[in-house]
């Protein structure tokens, strides 16, 4: 019953941008919702790869539009889409 009310009180006119600017990012460590990304920056991890490996990763290269060559400490080299971390 709560689902139909919520999605009866929707408004289609929200844009994409205004409900990212609504969101928590700090909550994730994140400074901006849509940040420039180059190589040679540090990245936050929304998921490391294991238990033990760190939480940032150093971004090489752009290898396609969504995925960026990283590499993490103590763990190594990676490739990671641009949903998988945040600019730092």
């Amino acid at each position: 019953m709560q689902l139909q009310t919520d999605i009866r009180t929707w408004q289609p006119e929200q844009t994409l941008a205004s409900a990212a600017s609504a969101f928590d990012w700090a909550k994730f460590g994140c400074a901006v919702p849509a940040p420039k990304l180059a190589p040679s920056i540090w990245v936050k991890l929304f998921n490391p790869p294991t238990a033990f490996s760190f939480d940032e990763a150093w971004l090489l290269c752009q290898c396609s539009e969504d995925k960026w060559l990283a590499w993490i400490p103590d763990y190594g080299e990676i490739l990671l889409n641009t949903n998988e971390f945040c600019a730092t």
